[in-house]
């Protein structure tokens, strides 16, 4: 049975304690459409990673049993500890790469979609990235680190990532030369100059320190958060897949081989991008979060909305064993679907009665 049927209610507490602390202190971190889209799009892909997660540790079984060059007693802590700081310098380069290859950033941006910065944007993770992530960790298949160690310490480190996304939690201090913490989290997820591209690591800050990519939060001057090229859409699946169309519009749009391959492994903001944000200095003054007028209807459908994802998904948790992959793709396919035209519907409030 899943870890998540017992995580996920856990995080939708923690977003339930963040947003009554931050009222308590006079600050309005959540935006209704913009929260209930960082659920959905977590629900979404939480569906698809059902069989998404089963694929990469099946790759990953696969590379340990033809690859791995060494035994590891599973009973050790050293191997725990190893496997843990291993495992974290890997996903920093799948991160970094999610960041600096236009394809796999297809797959990410969907994580820094959302123009608030909460413990639900922690949720709004990437349905599409399971093709690609586990090759990063060949390393780790290579030295032979065991499957069952691999699937936990991957498991901490995505829990660890989920506090940091809070703007509740300041400075602290030394620790943060060499632990990500909400503050140059923060940074990453801004689209100030200065955060642009920064603060890749896990659970450790000290790669990024290694290799040229931190960066400290800036007191003077105020983070926001989202992306240069918004996605002014609260559809889930659309968020998931719209860069995938816009790398197919470079690619037939191209004149020649090398820039057909520079608009899938170039860098989202290469030269060569029809599309690029353009280079020039970021005027928080003049930035607007995208928001559309809704109904009080509308905002009870959401909420419903998200409620009936959530017992479906941990139903697909407790069932999932006994599906077929026929019945688990249709399954997961009608969720898709449902989330998609609820995160549309949001775009026509007419359809609901008068606006807000």
């Amino acid at each position: 049975m899943s870890p998540y049927l017992y995580i996920v209610p856990v995080f939708f507490l923690m977003i339930a304690t963040e947003y009554c602390v931050a009222r308590v202190r006079g600050r309005d971190l959540y935006r209704f459409q913009d929260t209930v889209t960082s659920l959905n799009a977590g629900l979404v892909s939480q569906f698809i990673n059902v069989m998404g997660g089963a694929f990469s540790v099946y790759m990953y079984s696969l590379l340990v049993g033809q690859f791995g060059l060494f035994t590891w007693d599973s009973g050790s802590v050293w191997t725990w500890l190893l496997a843990l700081v291993l495992y974290d310098f890997c996903y920093y380069w799948v991160h970094r790469a999610g960041h600096e290859i236009n394809l796999f950033w297809a797959s990410h941006v969907i994580h820094h979609s959302s123009e608030d910065f909460n413990l639900a944007t922690a949720l709004r993770q990437s349905a599409t990235g399971f093709y690609f992530k586990w090759a990063f960790y060949l390393p780790l298949a290579v030295l032979g680190i065991p499957t069952k160690v691999f699937v936990v310490v991957a498991l901490i480190d995505l829990l660890y990532q989920y506090w940091v996304h809070t703007q509740l939690v300041g400075r602290l201090g030394i620790l943060e030369r060499f632990l990500v913490t909400p503050s140059n989290h923060r940074v990453h997820h801004g689209q100030n100059d200065y955060c642009i591209d920064k603060n890749y690591g896990g659970i450790f800050s000290l790669w990024d320190q290694l290799f040229g990519t931190y960066a400290d939060e800036r007191a003077d001057e105020k983070i926001i958060y989202g992306i240069r090229k918004p996605l002014n859409s609260w559809d889930p699946v659309w968020a998931n897949v719209q860069h995938y169309f816009v790398i197919g519009r470079l690619v037939r749009a191209a004149r020649s081989g090398r820039e057909r391959f520079m608009h899938v492994f170039g860098p989202p903001r290469g030269p060569l991008q029809l599309e690029a944000v353009q280079e020039k200095p970021f005027d928080a003054a003049r930035f607007a979060p995208f928001a559309t007028p809704y109904t009080g209807r509308m905002k009870l459908i959401g909420g419903i909305s998200t409620l009936v994802g959530v017992c479906m998904l941990m139903t697909l948790y407790v069932i999932d064993a006994r599906l077929s992959l026929e019945q688990n793709l249709l399954y997961s396919a009608v969720m898709l679907a449902f989330f998609s035209f609820i995160g549309r519907l949001w775009m026509r409030p007419e359809m609901m009665g008068s606006a807000r």
